[in-house]
């Protein structure tokens, strides 16, 4: 009689460990689902961040710039100076903005751009400018022209 007391008290146990067990396991594959529900959402930011800005994050800028909606790309010329892009410019050149916003070499970007009640007065609209140009270095701008046209 005293053996199947063993058994009974046994069971109860092993019943119990597997109940305990049960709730900590919830915990878990909640977030298990949250780690892949934040992987899947970064990939997906990733993913977009490179289709915009032509560079994966982290990198610097490219041949190609998207600014202002459109797509700018250098033809492989010779840098400029601030004086030599003021000098042919239709509007005063002036910063736009770092590029690329999440690169760890960021560079600041420079354009002339276009006034809005100029760009707005014909249908469709003009590009913000036509070229910008990143700075490189001291007095040293790379220009990238606009892709694809107004």
């Amino acid at each position: 009689m005293r053996e199947s007391g063993f058994k009974a008290t046994a069971m109860m146990m092993s019943v119990s460990s597997t109940m305990a067990l049960r709730g900590t396991r919830v915990p878990i594959r909640v977030a298990s689902w949250l780690l892949a529900l934040v992987v899947i959402v970064a990939g997906g930011v990733t993913l977009w961040y490179r289709q915009a800005y032509n560079v994966w994050p982290g990198q610097g800028a490219s041949a190609r710039v998207h600014w202002c909606g459109r797509d700018y790309e250098n033809s492989g010329g010779p840098t400029m100076t601030l004086r030599a892009i003021s000098a042919q410019a239709p509007f005063p050149v002036q910063p736009v903005g770092q590029y690329p916003p999440l690169g760890l070499s960021r560079q600041q970007l420079f354009a002339a751009i276009t006034p809005p009640a100029q760009r707005d007065a014909v249908n469709p609209p003009l590009p913000c400018t036509m070229a910008v140009y990143l700075r490189t270095g001291p007095d040293a701008y790379k220009p990238y022209s606009l892709e694809g046209g107004p």
